[in-house]
C-alpha cells in the first residue's frame, strides 16, 4: 500500500505546527483529511467535543500521552484515522507509536494507517500499553460518511454534520460524479458563477510514484 508512505506524515502533525511561529498560542490540533467537508459550524463541533470529552491544553500527570478519534462505518477497525484531534503538549508518544505501527506495514508491503492504530487500541484495551490513551468519540452529528444507502438522506437534511467525509476510494465511490458534486455544491453554498467555474466538486488526485 503505497498510500502509508504519505500517510505516516501525519504523524508530525506537532513539529510541523512548531515550524511556524505564529501558531506557537496553538494548544489543540485538529486534523483533517484532504476529503473531508465542513457542513456546518465548527464551532459547535470544538466545544462540543472539547467539553464531553475533556480535552486538554495541558500537559497532563504522569506524562500520559491522548489522541482523539470518531469512528468508522465498519467495525473492522475501532477508529477512524482521516479526522483525529491532537494535545499539543501530550500527544506526541501516540503519534509516535502509530508512526511506528504505519513504518512497519510499509516495510511489509501492505496494510493501513488504521490497522496500526487498532493495534495500538488493541495493546491499550490489554494493558500492555499504559503511556497512550487513543479516545473513541461518538460520531453523533459531528461527522457523517456518506455512502449509497445514506446519501439520499444526507442531502434531504436542513442541518448538515460538522464533518462530512466523502472517502471515494471506499463508501462514496459508489455515489455518481454528478450526484456528489450537487451536493459539494450545495453544502458550500456555492453561488452559480462559482458552480460554472468548475474549480468545486469531486476531483480524484492520483498521486505519482516519484511524490511518495
Amino acid at each position: 500500500n503505497t498510500s502509508l508512505k504519505s500517510k505516516r506524515f501525519k504523524t508530525f502533525i506537532i513539529d510541523y505546527i512548531a515550524m511556524d511561529t505564529r501558531l506557537d498560542s496553538v494548544d489543540l490540533i485538529y486534523y483533517l483529511d484532504i476529503d473531508i467537508l465542513a457542513g456546518n459550524a465548527m464551532g459547535d463541533l470544538f466545544h462540543g467535543v472539547e467539553d464531553k470529552y475533556e480535552i486538554s491544553r495541558e500537559e497532563r500527570s504522569g506524562g500520559l500521552s491522548k489522541l482523539y478519534f470518531f469512528q468508522p462505518l465498519s467495525k473492522e477497525w475501532p477508529l477512524q484515522g482521516g479526522t483525529f484531534i491532537v494535545e499539543r503538549k501530550t500527544s506526541r508518544h501516540c503519534l509516535e507509536l502509530w508512526r511506528k505501527e504505519i513504518d512497519a506495514m510499509t516495510i511489509k508491503g501492505r496494510g493501513r494507517d488504521q490497522d496500526g492504530l487498532r493495534n495500538i487500541y488493541e495493546r491499550i484495551q490489554s494493558g500492555d500499553e499504559s503511556q497512550c490513551q487513543m479516545i473513541r468519540m461518538a460520531n453523533e452529528n459531528y461527522i457523517n460518511f456518506p455512502t449509497p444507502r445514506t446519501f439520499v438522506k444526507m442531502t434531504q437534511q436542513s442541518v448538515q454534520p460538522n464533518l462530512i467525509h466523502i472517502s471515494n476510494s471506499v463508501f462514496a465511490k459508489w455515489i455518481g460524479d454528478e450526484k456528489q458534486n450537487e451536493y459539494i455544491h450545495d453544502v458550500l453554498l456555492l453561488s452559480e458563477e462559482e458552480i460554472k467555474s468548475g474549480k468545486y466538486g469531486k476531483v480524484i488526485v492520483n498521486a505519482k510514484l516519484s511524490d511518495m
